[in-house]
């Protein structure tokens, strides 16, 4: 079958719960589940940890390609043009937690390598364009951006989000219809509106599926006009005040370096391409950092504080 996110479509023959399938198009990416990977190198180049210190990811290089594995849980092995994915999930996985690591973990990072660029944002559209809403893990970007929703304004992405360059700004490439949000979070803005489904079998987070919903979901590219980079908890407790400050270029373009994804950080050319892009993008979209405690109560005010920051895109 065929399906369209991130400005791709893919063709795979497993069914992809939420995403949206296609007829016919020149196919970008071809997954497909095998018995088993061969390689098992040693040196990995890359790893990365969670906060318990538990191994997550590793990043080895592989004759052809790349190979990403998600300890305990799945190999992937992408060749070098991208074009190409291979899977073997670990014994009893689950189908929903291989497609949340294909779709949200390895696919945004193979955009990277097939020249593409991609930063972990949430983002909706606005009146004047789309608003994204940038941030390490446990930011709270899928909430701000789930306090849009509620309102009406469709989402476009939700963690990562692709940028492309056309007639001289900077626009955002749909992802795919749903939004990925803890329970509370779920409970706090839609209540039982909507439906939902696990993540994956390692998280209590739930995936809103709005596909039967088109006017919550846009669909087309659309001209990327605001960026809020969210401050982590720790800064917020210090502030208790919300606070919206604009960065520098230089200060938007460290900001976007932090958020941006990339799967071989040792290739000096994708890192030369990364900084060159980003540095576009710091010039031509503006930039704001966010800070605010980590409260429910305080989301309505954190989305009029916002509300009143865009009025100079009005003028």
């Amino acid at each position: 079958m065929l399906y369209q996110l991130y400005g791709l479509v893919i063709d795979t023959n497993d069914f992809l719960s939420g995403v949206s399938s296609i007829s016919h198009a020149e196919v970008g990416i071809r997954v497909r589940r095998i018995a088993s990977i061969k390689p098992s190198p040693s040196d990995w180049f890359m790893k990365w940890h969670l906060p318990s210190g538990e191994m997550w990811l590793s990043f080895a290089k592989v004759d052809g390609g790349y190979l990403l594995r998600f300890n305990e849980l799945a190999d992937f092995l992408v060749n070098n043009d991208g074009n190409e994915i291979v899977f073997t999930p670990k014994h009893d996985v689950p189908t929903n937690t291989i497609q949340h690591l294909l779709l949200d973990q390895v696919i945004p990072l193979v955009i990277n390598l097939k020249g593409g660029e991609a930063i972990h944002a949430s983002a909706v559209l606005m009146h004047f364009g789309v608003l994204a809403f940038a941030g390490p893990t446990w930011s709270g970007k899928s909430t701000v951006a789930g306090n849009f929703l509620k309102l009406g304004y469709p989402l476009l992405s939700d963690d990562c989000l692709v940028l492309m360059e056309k007639d001289g700004g900077i626009y955002a490439v749909p992802a795919y219809p749903g939004l990925r949000l803890w329970k509370d979070s779920v409970s706090c803005l839609f209540g039982d509106n909507g439906t939902h489904e696990s993540v994956a079998h390692y998280t209590e987070k739930l995936r809103l599926d709005f596909k039967n919903r088109p006017t919550t979901f846009c669909s087309e590219p659309k001209l990327l006009k605001r960026l809020y980079t969210i401050a982590d908890s720790s800064e917020a407790k210090r502030k208790p005040d919300i606070v919206i400050e604009p960065l520098s270029p230089q200060e938007s373009f460290m900001a976007l370096v932090r958020c941006a994804f990339r799967l071989d950080i040792t290739d000096h050319n994708m890192l030369t391409r990364q900084f060159h892009f980003l540095e576009r993008v710091a010039s031509r979209v503006s930039v704001r950092r966010l800070i605010f405690s980590r409260d429910f109560n305080l989301l309505p005010v954190v989305r009029e504080a916002i509300f009143k920051d865009l009025q100079d895109l009005d003028n």
